[in-house]
């Protein structure tokens, strides 16, 4: 008798799943005359018919039923084996538990992520967003592993007595206008006091989160627009409704329809950006997940020149 080549036991599965030749060959990206073929050779192996074919499409016999079944255990097995195998050519996987601030996962930890990634493929991510405090708290109850945090004036400060700290790039804070605004045409930092009539986008959230409001030391700002998200600020600037305060970690996927702005303030004292670990070594399967992190979190931008 010929025997069930995985091939058909996709099919079939696929067949089974779908109720149609048709969409079964649009799942698996077959032709619709190699579904067919497929389903041939299974029904020879089987000996009898696995499927009843009608002007809606097929179902299954309980021979089709008991073949899709079979299916579903042989491949789950072969997908096993393979990873089973992939690990013994590559190692096991590595999960690690990574949490940033909204700023921050936008950019700055997606880059980092990928650039860990490719020095140990194995690597795979668990990943949370919420405010400094939040995340802090995670990292002791060891939820996470590694935390991208802010501290500096105007946030609420985590508590990180007893954690590792390790500083990182990207603390600066610019300013958004529109390309074409009077201040992208100004030639270096612009003076604080370029900004002290301008109408404000600033965010909007729970007390514990930063909120990115006006330039932080001017006094009585014009507020224009409140708005949680990134991205509807992006679009606000864009469309020439306000400027907004844009931490310089997001300069890689900011729009290029608006341009960033340094300022010169004397009296701004700057924030900091912090990579926090528990004190212990962080190892997975033998590999110090913590480390690896780090190092990513720590390279440059690469993307940001020329904004």
């Amino acid at each position: 008798m010929p025997e069930l080549s995985v091939t058909a036991l996709r099919v079939v599965r696929a067949v089974a799943a779908h109720g149609s030749l048709s969409r079964a060959a649009r799942a698996l990206g077959y032709s619709q005359p190699a579904i067919s073929r497929q389903v041939a050779a299974a029904e020879k192996a089987a000996g009898q018919p696995l499927f009843v074919r009608g002007a809606r499409g097929v179902r299954t016999t309980r021979a089709g039923e008991l073949v899709a079944r079979f299916a579903t255990e042989t491949l789950v097995g072969l997908d096993r084996l393979d990873e089973r195998l992939n690990e013994l050519t590559h190692g096991p996987e590595v999960r690690v538990r990574v949490g940033a601030f909204p700023a921050a996962n936008a950019a700055l930890l997606p880059f980092a992520l990928a650039r860990a990634v490719r020095q140990q493929p194995r690597l795979t991510f668990a990943l949370t967003e919420a405010s400094s405090p939040q995340l802090v708290h995670q990292v002791i109850g060891k939820r996470l592993d590694v935390a991208v945090v802010a501290s500096g004036p105007g946030l609420p400060q985590p508590a990180l007595e007893g954690l590792r700290t390790a500083p990182l790039p990207g603390g600066d804070l610019t300013v958004g206008v529109p390309r074409g605004h009077p201040l992208a045409a100004m030639e270096g930092p612009v003076p604080v006091r370029e900004l002290a009539h301008a109408s404000w986008i600033v965010g909007k959230g729970a007390r514990d989160e930063p909120q990115f409001g006006a330039w932080p030391t001017l006094t009585d700002p014009l507020i224009a627009f409140r708005t949680r998200t990134w991205p509807s600020r992006f679009g606000l600037v864009a469309a020439g409704l306000g400027i907004c305060v844009i931490p310089d970690i997001l300069a890689p996927v900011v729009p290029e329809n608006i341009a960033l702005v340094r300022v010169e303030d004397p009296n701004w004292l700057g924030r900091s950006i912090l990579a926090v670990t528990r004190n212990e070594v962080t190892r997975n399967d033998g590999v110090e997940t913590h480390a690896i992190i780090l190092r990513a979190l720590r390279e440059p931008f690469a993307d940001r020149q020329g904004r």
